[in-house]
């Protein structure tokens, strides 16, 4: 029998599920990044866990409006993916969308039995340890500055735009001004010019992501985005971070063929359902 417990207490939640998260910390990254994250004035829509007995099988948290993130599963049988759908279905109101990892996911949803799910990302996650190919000197790894805001938030709402995650100028440039305050965006700069950009998201304790990376259409091809992920990817190493992970679109077979030869290699399959 599995039990569904909700929570209201952030600070609770993070206590129960964090040990059972870090048990897989590179896998469940977003997870732990997101409830890191997380204060008391963060929207919260669900926060939850699934267990069998006294042990956790599944958390489920969900901070964004189109999307309850689960953990990576332990191996189940179908029985219990089958009443793990049934609890959802009867404990969370309006589902409105799922991330986590592919198989599992897709036989929850297929069990849930919304005919208004429909796939909106099927990527892969990959993790590095050590660089295989080392960024060559076409250019140089910098911190982006505040002076360099108008190009970084058009190439922010073009990212967005890029992967279906639309935003308006607005937000772009509000999600800019934040990643450039907090130290967290960096750029590839080649002859003086910023070329391409990568951010750094969701630490860890051994493990940091990367996340935005994004090369305007007239500098792809030359490189520049594979030289930007090999020498952020090492500067977070050398940081202290044991590994760094990133997510590609399994659709992209360039980006996933450019991060395999830099050193990343899949860990796991992830899919997000939205309506």
């Amino acid at each position: 029998m599995l039990k569904f417990t909700r929570y209201n207490d952030y600070e609770k939640f993070q206590t129960d599920v964090l040990p059972f998260l870090e048990k897989h910390e590179a896998e469940n990254n977003l997870p732990i990044g997101v409830l890191n994250s997380l204060t008391e004035e963060s929207t919260i829509y669900l926060m939850a866990t699934i267990s069998k007995g006294e042990e956790i099988v599944i958390v489920l948290l969900q901070t964004h409006p189109k999307q309850i993130i689960l953990s990576k599963p332990p191996k189940m049988a179908d029985d219990d993916i089958a009443e793990i759908a049934e609890l959802i279905k009867e404990q969370v109101e309006d589902i409105p969308g799922l991330i986590g990892q592919r198989d599992f996911t897709e036989k929850v949803v297929k069990m849930i039995n919304n005919p208004h799910f429909s796939v909106h990302m099927n990527q892969r996650l990959y993790i590095l340890t050590s660089i295989k190919k080392v960024a060559d000197h076409n250019g140089e790894l910098r911190l982006v500055k505040m002076q360099d805001l108008s190009v970084i938030k058009q190439w922010l709402y073009l990212f967005c735009e890029e992967i279906g995650e639309k935003i308006s100028q607005e937000e772009s440039e509000e999600k800019a001004i934040e990643l450039i305050q907090r130290a967290r965006l960096y750029a590839w700069v080649n002859e003086d010019k910023l070329v391409t950009m990568a951010s750094v998201s969701r630490p860890t304790k051994n493990n940091i992501c990367i996340s935005y990376v994004f090369t305007p259409i007239e500098n792809r091809k030359k490189g520049f985005a594979s030289n930007c992920v090999s020498a952020l990817s090492q500067l977070m190493l050398d940081k202290g971070y044991k590994t760094t992970s990133l997510y590609t679109d399994l659709d992209n077979p360039t980006s996933n063929k450019i991060y395999m030869e830099i050193g990343y290699e899949p860990i796991m399959d992830s899919i997000l359902y939205r309506k």
